[in-house]
């Protein structure tokens, strides 16, 4: 038997671990999440009910503050959910990958800034 060549990763950046309040806004109502991971261009997050795959959102999620003497910093974004994955999660709840396909250049540049911090302190 053949040993698979393990899959290759696609993401095009990379994630750090961070549980970050997250609001997912659609069709008129809002969902409050925590995100599992973050990178430059996505999110995984879990979430109490399901969204249909491909489904476009308005999404916010709040950054922590840079050191003692900053503020946190509210991130706003539009996405789409591309991946979902529910065996193992207990609760019931989902988790959701969702690409980020419009985010203001002050917005992502936030973003940057606190993975970039993160990947440097891990």
């Amino acid at each position: 038997m053949e040993i698979p060549e393990p899959i290759r990763e696609r993401r095009r950046s990379l994630r750090v671990e961070e549980s970050l309040p997250f609001t997912i806004g659609q069709r008129g109502y809002e969902i409050e999440a925590r995100t599992v991971n973050i990178g430059y261009h996505g999110a995984m997050c879990e979430l109490d009910r399901d969204i249909p795959m491909m489904t476009q959102l308005s999404i916010a999620l709040t950054l922590p503050a840079a050191g003692p003497s900053g503020r946190p910093r509210r991130v706003s974004a539009k996405g789409v959910i591309v991946r979902k994955e529910r065996d193992g999660i207990p609760g019931g709840k989902v988790r959701v990958a969702i690409f980020f396909s419009d985010i203001q250049p002050k917005d992502e540049a936030a973003l940057r800034e606190f993975i970039d911090r993160r990947l440097s302190t891990d």
